[in-house]
């Protein structure tokens, strides 16, 4: 029996979505390419905003097959060569994953670890609506440089936006307001390898990542570039980060507050640029903490303890990712992917303490949510959910088993999600007559 060589991305099966593809997809198909064209120029280029890595493709396909890989002869009995899947499950539309609003210019940003994209919204967008809501901007496109990006930040008075590649492409991009589509990111900078959270702090002309495989806070300059290095670290045992994911930067109180998964261990480089993880030392065994919320300061450089955490059983803290500050009412917001609800606590709470609020239940429509903003001069709050087609909008100080005000969809409503988070193989359970795919 002859064998087939495909990916495993290719080899598994077929996802079946109402509706027509959201207008971010349709928008990619190459000149030329019909929506029910699946010749193999159709299906390479249904990914590609300009041309060059469908020509890299076709280019590819008339390689020579007398010899070498793209060779009948190698691996033996093997069928080489550019060729389509027979069937594939994947996700046609858009993921919302990081969050970030600008209440001066009115917007909400998204980055979209689906698509690849940033996805821009009016403020006030929304509604009750089943249809999806049209964005008023997006980046999307290979020379923006996006790819498996979580959190995002913007900068009102730049009128920026940053993003952050997480799992692959280990880069920060900013963006203009003034970019649409398939554009070069305005700046990028090489981080460390799972970067995941960026947060601003205009006063100080700096940034912070989160890096989770170094369990690591790092900062840089505003503007940094290229492979600039990082201006302090915060990283070691005693600062009890432990996979970190959403920070925020707290300038008015000269604090850094992030949120951890609880989960440690000691990862080599995974690259010849990784400018924190260059001396690992003696290598120590992992372990597995309580989900926390930590604080540091804001100036701190090294292995330093944290001012203060909240954890403990009694916060419901699991899988803790974005976080939001209200600084007005002395709140802090996080969205518990673990299980679907947004928790609400003290910004000077400490130990295992009891959330002031808890936004949790069906009414909510809050499904593995990643990300959160408050809004105090509209007295709103956002959720982003990933495992669902959709960010809902609350009263900031709602609470329990609640309505949102409006939702923003971006899929016809009740299109469902792979649950795909960086899927990087797959198995064939024969047995079952499963695939299997780890994320």
């Amino acid at each position: 029996m002859r064998r087939i060589l495909i990916s495993a991305a290719a080899a598994i099966g077929l996802l079946v979505a109402g509706g027509e593809p959201w207008p971010l997809a349709s928008a990619a198909r190459a000149p030329g390419v019909s929506a029910d064209d699946s010749s193999l120029d159709a299906l390479l280029a249904e990914d590609c905003a300009d041309g060059v890595a469908l020509e890299i493709a076709q280019a590819a396909s008339r390689l020579p097959q007398e010899a070498g890989v793209a060779s009948d002869e190698w691996p033996p009995h093997a069928l080489g060569g550019v060729i389509p899947p027979v069937r594939s499950v994947s996700d046609l539309f858009p993921t919302f994953d990081g969050i970030a609003l600008d209440t001066e210019n009115d917007r909400v940003i998204f980055s979209d670890e689906n698509r690849h994209s940033l996805l821009v919204y009016g403020r006030t967008a929304g509604g009750a609506s089943n249809d999806p809501t049209e964005p008023v901007q997006w980046v999307f496109g290979p020379k923006t440089r996006l790819g498996y990006i979580a959190g995002v930040e913007v900068d009102p008075k730049r009128r920026e936006f940053y993003t952050v590649n997480n799992d692959s492409g280990d880069l920060m991009t900013v963006f203009s307001y003034d970019d649409h589509g398939n554009v070069q990111p305005r700046r990028a900078l090489t981080l460390p390898h799972q970067s995941w959270d960026v947060s601003l702090a205009p006063g100080r002309d700096e940034i912070v990542i989160t890096v989770q495989q170094s369990n690591a806070l790092s900062f840089y300059k505003r503007g940094a570039t290229g492979t600039s290095a990082p201006i302090r670290t915060i990283r070691g045992l005693a600062t009890q980060l432990e996979d970190p994911h959403g920070t925020y930067f707290d300038e008015a109180h000269n604090e850094i507050i992030t949120a951890n998964h609880g989960n440690w261990t000691q990862i080599r480089p995974y690259t010849p640029y990784d400018p924190i993880v260059t001396d690992v030392g003696e290598y120590k065994s992992g372990a597995f903490h309580p989900s926390a919320i930590t604080f540091h300061a804001a100036d701190a450089n090294g292995d330093v303890p944290p001012l203060r955490t909240i954890e403990g059983d009694v916060t419901g803290l699991n899988w803790p990712m974005g976080i939001d500050v209200d600084l007005i009412h002395d709140e802090i917001a996080v969205a518990n992917y673990g299980d679907s609800s947004v928790r609400i606590f003290r910004r000077g709470d400490r130990g295992s303490v009891q959330p002031v609020r808890v936004l949790r239940g069906a009414l909510t429509q809050i499904v593995g949510p990643v990300s959160v903003a408050i809004d105090t001069k509209h007295d709103e709050m956002w959720v982003a959910n990933y495992g669902d087609h959709t960010a809902v909008v609350f009263p900031r100080t709602a609470s329990g088993n609640v309505r949102p005000k409006r939702t923003i969809r971006n899929a016809p409503k009740d299109t469902p999600t792979c649950g795909f988070t960086n899927a990087s193989a797959a198995a064939y359970d024969s047995k079952r007559d499963e695939i299997l795919v780890p994320n």
